[in-house]
């Protein structure tokens, strides 16, 4: 027999093992957790949902209602008298502050209708109905105390009611009936057309509210802030569960603060006028004297004034101006009306246009040159569906020529005009010129007696003045600022926010499913994979191969392997009988020991269907039960316990006298017999190794069916002198620190040739893991499984496995020439 220190089936996996595997995560166990659990995660993401929309269903929403608004810079009156502005300021920082005040507010609620409240009494909620009410309700108040509490309506019908103060009971009243108390009088009538809306809403409440109170409550929901300093626009902005009351609220408080402004820029005219007016009788007296020598000149020198050489310059000035302009135009319409005259049939419209279009002479001209402009333009359009000869062509041209002369002839009417206009002028500067000959004399000496009365004259003109413009100026505070973007009833509220909330809680339902995986997979303590074994492990083995989970629950270990010889854990059980000729060479007769950690991991499983499946390849097997502590091979083929491994062990009975025949033919077994005081000392009394060696006489495979190595020692013994050592271990179930008891028996008792089974694996996991496990026959999500992945239950018929089965003889074969 070969070196079995050489045996080594899984030499890549130890040298990754020790490179890698112990810093390195394991991204198919964490897919195997998560497709494991994806019911769960479901449920958490469901509950998450549900609770996000149990919270949204029961949350009263929360409007906001915002305008913008311009604060303007200069009063309308201002900007035309030009009247100095000595109360205006360039930032809006006192603007903001004046629209955020307590005072400012108070003043904008006290406009709307809510010195009473009514609310609509849900089973859970409760809606306020402004102005929406079916109630109107008209109360004394005699005591203080009755302001902010709360009374029920509770209709008994259309005419009736009930009413409660604080769950207590007042009394029944009609509509429109006077409620008398020492603390109020209440008349509670219907609003016109809200009878109908009684059935409706049965259980109303109202509040009867403190201005003072609801502007300190309601003040912290408005919002004022600068949109754009330069241009002076301010947001504002109002939150509330009533969306037209949030438009209503936010619209007071920009009209309340222009009326207030209003108010506060008349006080500053008024203080100015009330300066003006005193002022004005002192100077009036000197002002009238002086006036009265003026007059007296004038009137004696018959002189008209300064003023009169003024006004000759500007009206001459401006009358010359006016003929120079007339002058350029007059020329420039004969001059294109003598180019069109000249060549009328010839001349080109499109050089015609832009000569005139650049002129503004009359809106006649104008209209015709637009008329022109669309004739040319149907005429290219058409150029590009017709040719120039047809007829459509010729009828275009007719009217263009026929618009061209019309053309030419309002130019030259506007050419009279323009003639006549010219005369006219001509004649009027020689009038004024005869008027203002003697002007020079006269102003020298009227010159003389204005300058005594200037300083006077200053004073009294500014201040009438002045007066004059601050009355306007008082007059004119009407529309200063401006509202730009009005508000409107908002028709989505901003809280809560539904798709924020969804997706909230789809996110915190995706990140506690998470955690839940990472918790899992962080500490799982099971065996998973065979991968999960090589990790753990510091010695050498075999694989021999991987047993499927049961699809049907069993309840003792019992062969199944002879119901659907097809079946894919039959198939995986040919695969394990033929890995077992790379273990030991040679025809002799062989010894097979099964054993696991702890009791229900399937080694009874194990050995029976492995001897199962040798006896179907001809081999003549028998199956010792050796599980003296606690049998299961009786239970498994259904037969009687009275005699067996004990009883041959104490010379009781016979070999043959125990021997059971199963079904299956060339499979027969042995079973633990009666339960001994003392398991352990009859399975090292040598008298064992007798019996194995007269059952090597009959059977070609005798398969033992140990006790668990990590409860007892009994395994020890069969283990060691096996032709085939065989540890089990079960997916999901073993735990990670049972691999020590593997190093165990290779390091520590030298046990050769040991090699593992991991049976119970889940259909559609990578069995093997590591790098066997993903697109190798090992990955029992590809190939391995026979179609574990494609959906296939354990009876399934499958292809494939011949040529599943020769890629892991393959495997083997590779590790066996390793050894050589």
């Amino acid at each position: 027999m070969e070196d079995s220190s050489s045996f080594n089936n899984n030499e890549k996996f130890k040298d990754r093992r020790h490179s890698t595997f112990n810093t390195e995560s394991d991204p198919i166990l964490f897919f195997h957790l998560l497709r494991k659990n994806l019911l769960w995660f479901a449920l958490i993401l469901v509950l998450c949902l549900v609770s996000v929309f149990i919270y949204l269903r029961y949350t009263v929403p929360v409007y906001e209602s915002r305008l913008t608004f311009q604060v303007g810079s200069l009063n309308t009156a201002n900007q035309l008298l030009n009247v100095d502005n000595f109360h205006e300021s360039n930032g809006i920082e006192k603007d903001i502050e004046i629209l955020r005040s307590k005072l400012l507010f108070k003043r904008a609620l006290s406009r709307l209708p809510i010195k009473v409240s009514y609310f609509n009494k849900g089973k859970i909620l409760a809606f306020e109905l402004y102005k929406n009410s079916p109630l109107k309700l008209e109360y004394t108040i005699l005591d203080s105390s009755v302001i902010g509490r709360q009374f029920n309506v509770e209709f008994i019908d259309e005419n009736q009611f009930e009413l409660n103060e604080n769950e207590t009971l007042i009394g029944k009243y009609s509509i429109g009936e006077l409620i008398t108390t020492p603390k109020y009088q209440f008349k509670i009538n219907l609003v016109k057309g809200k009878r109908k809306e009684i059935t409706t809403n049965k259980s109303v409440f109202f509040v009867i509210n403190n201005i003072d109170v609801l502007a300190s409550t309601y003040i912290n929901r408005l919002t004022v802030f600068p949109i754009n300093s330069s241009a002076k626009t301010i947001n504002i902005s109002f939150q509330d569960y009533n969306p037209s009351k949030a438009r209503d609220i936010v619209t007071a408080v920009a009209d309340e603060y222009i009326n207030y402004d209003i108010e506060e820029r008349s006080k500053s005219s008024k203080k100015v006028l009330e300066f003006v007016d005193t002022q004005l009788n002192k100077y009036y007296n000197k002002l009238k004297l002086s006036e009265n020598k003026i007059q007296e000149f004038q009137k004696d020198k018959d002189f008209k004034g300064v003023e009169s050489s003024t006004t000759y310059f500007e009206r001459t000035a401006k009358l010359e101006d006016q003929l120079i302009d007339l002058e350029l135009q007059k020329s420039v319409l004969e001059e294109i009306s003598k180019s069109i005259n000249d060549e009328l049939k010839n001349i080109d419209v499109y050089k015609l246009l832009p000569i005139l279009a650049g002129t503004e002479y009359s809106d006649g001209i104008t209209s015709l040159i637009t008329e022109l402009k669309s004739l040319l333009l149907q005429k290219e359009n058409m150029l590009y569906e017709v040719t120039n000869s047809s007829e459509a062509i010729s009828s275009v041209d007719y009217k263009i020529n026929i618009q061209k002369k019309i053309l030419i002839e309002s130019i030259e009417s506007v050419i009279m005009n323009l003639t006549k206009q010219r005369e006219n002028l001509a004649k009027k500067i020689n009038e004024i010129e005869k008027q203002f000959l003697n002007v020079p004399a006269n102003e020298l000496e009227y010159a003389r007696l204005q300058r005594v009365l200037s300083i006077d004259e200053k004073f009294f003109s500014l201040l009438m003045e002045k007066r004059t413009e601050y009355s306007i100026s008082e007059a004119g505070f009407v529309s200063q600022h401006t509202i730009l973007d009005e508000a409107v009833i908002p028709e989505t509220p901003i809280s809560p926010n539904k798709k924020l909330f969804i997706l909230f809680g789809f996110i915190v339902g995706l990140a506690m499913s998470l955690v839940l995986l990472l918790i899992k997979y962080i500490l799982k303590n099971t065996i998973s994979s065979v991968d999960d074994i090589v990790r753990k492990s510091y010695s050498n083995f075999g694989i021999l191969g991987i047993i499927p989970k049961y699809k049907y629950d069993i309840p003792v270990s019992q062969l199944v392997v002879n119901k659907n010889p097809k079946s894919i854990i039959a198939e995986s059980f040919r695969v394990i009988r033929s890995n077992l000729q790379f273990i030991s060479d040679g025809d002799d007769n062989k010894l097979i020991a099964i054993t696991s950690t702890i009791s229900g991991e399937g080694k009874t499983f194990c050995a029976i269907n492995l001897a199962g499946i040798i006896a179907y390849s001809g081999k003549k097997v028998v199956i010792l039960d050796l599980d003296m502590r606690k049998p299961k091979i009786h239970l498994g083929f259904g037969v009687d316990n009275n005699v067996g491994m004990s009883t041959i062990l104490i010379d009781k009975t016979k070999i043959e006298e125990c021997i059971h025949h199963s079904e299956l033919e060339n499979l027969d077994f042995i079973t633990s017999g009666p339960i001994p005081p003392n398991p352990s000392e009859l399975i090292i009394s040598g008298k064992l190794h007798d019996l194995v060696k007269e059952l090597k006489k009959t059977y070609n495979y005798i398969i033992i069916d140990n006790p668990p190595i990590g409860l007892v020692s009994d395994a020890m013994e069969m283990l060691k002198v096996a032709d085939y050592p065989i540890y089990v271990f079960k997916s999901e179930y073993s735990k990670k620190y049972f691999v020590n008891n593997l190093d165990r028996l290779v390091l520590d008792n030298n046990i050769k040739k040991l090699s593992i089974i991991l049976n119970s694996v889940e259909t559609g996991t990578n069995a093997y893991g590591g790098k066997y496990g993903s697109g190798s026959a090992y990955g029992y999500g590809y190939g391995y499984g026979y179609g574990y992945g494609y959906g296939y239950g354990y009876y399934a018929e499958d292809e494939k496995n011949p040529k599943h089965i020769k890629n892991e003889r393959k495997i083997f074969k590779k590790f066996r020439k390793k050894r050589k």
